[in-house]
């Protein structure tokens, strides 16, 4: 068996604006990785083609357990490696609407789409209020009853093992 790990998709290179505590709070966890979106554009024609592809190419270092979506642009690539690894589950930080405006005419018709799959197929449970955000009512950071991370132990993402990619564990 090979190790439980999260995977988050951002929405930007991590070197552009700073990503958001909650970001850095997740990446802290040492089972949890990040996958940057390309910094080119995939023409119209490709964009169902390329997550596949993309999604058989990728070297994981363990089994992902939690796929975790921070903008809809990313969907493809979620749903191509939801359907590489059957067990993930998809949590959607759904991002403010103004976040969902695009000068691009072809983004603007395909978000709201996009936006609308990610939310049906991340469950009602796995919809992420961000800390910070407007309709948060808690406290950022770790508290005991926090059930992002209850659910990050449960799949095993936190765990007292050490972390060593790409190794078989021996369960006792």
């Amino acid at each position: 068996m090979t190790e439980p790990i999260a995977v988050l998709l951002l929405p930007r290179q991590l070197g552009e604006p700073e990503p958001g505590t909650h970001v850095r709070d997740l990446l802290s966890i040492p089972r949890v990785i990040a996958l940057e979106p390309s910094r080119f554009r995939t023409p119209r024609l490709l964009r169902d083609a390329a997550p596949l592809r993309q999604a058989k190419r990728l070297r994981l270092p363990g089994d992902p357990r939690v796929i975790v979506l921070y903008h809809p642009e990313q969907y493809p690539l979620a749903r191509a490696l939801l359907g590489r690894y059957d067990a993930a589950e998809l949590w959607y930080a759904r991002p403010d609407p103004p976040a969902l405006a695009s000068e691009d005419e072809e983004s603007r018709i395909d978000l709201p789409e996009l936006d609308r799959l990610a939310s049906e197929r991340a469950s009602p449970s796995r919809m992420i209020v961000i800390p910070g955000d407007p309709g948060d009512p808690g406290d950022p950071g770790d508290p005991p009853g926090d059930p992002l991370r209850e659910r990050l132990r449960e799949l095993e993402v936190i765990s007292p093992r050490p972390f060593v990619p790409w190794a078989r564990i021996a369960r006792r």
